[in-house]
């Protein structure tokens, strides 16, 4: 009996596995006419083998070796599986779209459009510093689906859109691909490699409607790369994951991030707008001008503030449970802060956790960590190094914890929690930071305690270990240690508290010599403070 011949990914390319390639489930797209020299559109015969998959109620299309000029955008269909073998590349030479599911005007809602897609493998180069290839472009867009699958492949030097969108999706995965360079035409300084989006408008997603807002849910990244070309005038991109429009009354739900680099993105590396049930962990950046944003709907944007109807509802919302856990950050840029968890008014960010990230060096005054309208925040053994601004930076806070951060010359201050209520700093590590090691303006009801702080005051700013100020009311301060330093620069006191009422404090040691008048550790000023350690009641 002859032995079947049979291909699987990864098997070297052989006559009698290219023609077992060929079978009914396993379509060849050269047989179906599709050119791959480079010099003549293969779109046609691309598209017959995407059609007889279709056709035939799913199969496996195959593109071997060589250049395939893509001349017009083409259509993928249910249940098939599109794989470029090593040596393949798809040259766009259309502007517009390389690849979307399904057809223009059909009306598949919800998650009922083209799905079970997986999309594999190969160099997907869409030239958009190529005269005629400049204005915005998408390489793979996908909407109203569900069970995508993209993976392994590289998309280059992409101008104006996204290398990969993501739309009214569910239980879509990318892994193992790379996303290396971006054109922007104009007015496109924003735009995200990889972006989660929902059916909004045709002005959100181009290709198909129906517009029922429909979002983003069970979408997994992980193992990718976010980066530059070195092609002559492409960037990095600006953005390598996120967002940036939204609809009241919607959210996209349990994203995963996971695993991936991100090196020299000029904005955000990871822009998390109006998502729910978010983990970021274990990724990499280097060089990013922001590592990870976490934003509500933006109060000001008149659209995104709109709900389902249309209706301008002037109001943001609340987002929750957002996980940021044993990342990797270095050399960040001065865009936006290292970490940034951002409210307003009507929209809280509930629910977070930042914790065992490594975060070493940021320019431009830019924080390490920034809370503002946040509750229920931990943020917690994290290690924060060389920040041009604070390290961790709070305002505007409830049920906030602080704990266990070793903050290491800080720009500004180690810490600082602004107009914030029943919220904690415990057990910090704070070293020769320019301005105070902590700092408290404001709110009601923070305990103080048991943190460690030494050399503040290291840019003679006139600054202390620990200060209080602005009227804080109910303020316990304890156990806490702090040390003049070796810097010539001394702090004016270990703990200063310039006003405030019901503070409570004792068992803080704050020996040494300081620059203040009279060289004491300790200034309270405010009214009637308790130093007693007993019970208080």
């Amino acid at each position: 009996m002859t032995t079947p011949v049979v291909w699987r990914p990864g098997m070297d390319v052989s006559a009698g596995r290219l023609g077992a390639m060929a079978q009914s489930a396993s379509l060849l797209v050269t047989n179906y006419g599709a050119d791959a020299s480079g010099s003549t559109n293969a779109s046609p015969g691309l598209q017959l083998a995407l059609n007889a998959a279709r056709d035939l109620g799913g199969a496996q299309v195959v593109v071997p070796p060589g250049v395939y000029l893509i001349g017009q955008t083409l259509r993928i269909y249910g249940n098939t599986r599109l794989t470029l073998m090593a040596g393949a590349e798809f040259r766009r030479n259309v502007a517009g779209t390389m690849l979307i599911n399904g057809d223009a005007g059909q009306a598949f809602g919800g998650y009922t459009g083209h799905s079970r897609i997986t999309i594999e493998g190969g160099l997907w180069n869409m030239r958009g510093t190529t005269s005629g290839l400049t204005a915005s472009a998408m390489c793979i867009s996908i909407g109203h689906a569900t069970d995508i699958v993209i993976r392994d492949l590289e998309v280059r030097d992409l101008p104006g859109f996204h290398a990969v969108e993501l739309n009214s999706t569910t239980h879509g995965t990318i892994t193992g691909c790379q996303f290396r360079g971006y054109v922007d035409p104009g007015g496109r300084d924003f735009s995200e490699a990889v972006q989660i989006d929902l059916a909004k408008s045709s002005g959100v997603f181009g290709g198909f409607g129906p517009y029922d807002h429909t979002p983003c849910e069970d979408i997994l990244i992980s193992g990718c790369h976010f980066g530059a070309s070195g092609t002559a005038g492409t960037t990095a991109w600006p953005r390598g994951i996120g967002s940036h429009s939204a609809t009241i009354g919607r959210w996209h739900r349990r994203i995963r991030i996971a695993n991936n680099s991100f090196e020299g993105v000029l904005q955000y590396a990871i822009s998390a707008y109006n998502y729910e049930d978010l983990t970021v962990v274990g990724n990499t950046f280097v060089s990013c001008g922001s590592a990870v944003r976490i934003r509500v709907v933006i109060l000001s944007d008149a659209e995104d503030t709109k709900d389902v109807n249309g209706n301008p509802t002037g109001a943001s919302q609340n987002m929750r449970n957002i996980t940021v856990v044993g990342n990797s950050m270095r050399s960040g840029g001065g865009y936006d802060h290292a970490i940034i968890a951002l409210g307003e008014v009507s929209g809280t960010v509930l629910n977070l956790t930042i914790v065992g990230n490594t975060l070493d060096g940021t320019t431009s005054n830019q924080a390490g960590i920034r809370l503002d309208r946040v509750s229920r925040a931990v943020v917690a053994d994290n290690v924060i190094a060389n920040t041009a601004g604070s390290g961790i930076s709070t305002e505007n806070q409830n049920n906030t914890v602080l704990s266990s951060n070793v903050i290491w010359t800080a720009g500004a201050h180690g810490i600082t929690m602004v107009t914030s209520d029943n919220s904690e700093i415990l057990g910090n590590h704070i070293r020769d930071p320019a301005n105070s090691g902590i700092l408290v303006q404001g709110g009601s009801d923070v305990q103080i305690r048991n943190n460690f702080v030494d050399g503040a005051n290291r840019v003679a700013s006139s600054a202390y270990g620990i200060r209080v100020s602005t009227n804080p009311v109910a303020i316990a301060i304890s156990g806490n240690k702090c040390r003049p330093g070796a810097s010539t620069t001394k702090a004016v006191r270990g703990l200063s508290i310039s006003s405030g009422t019901g503070v409570h404090r004792f068992g803080n040691d704050m020996r040494g010599t300081w620059s203040g008048a009279g060289g004491t550790g300790i200034d309270d000023a405010s009214t009637s403070p308790n130093t007693t350690a007993t019970d208080i009641q």
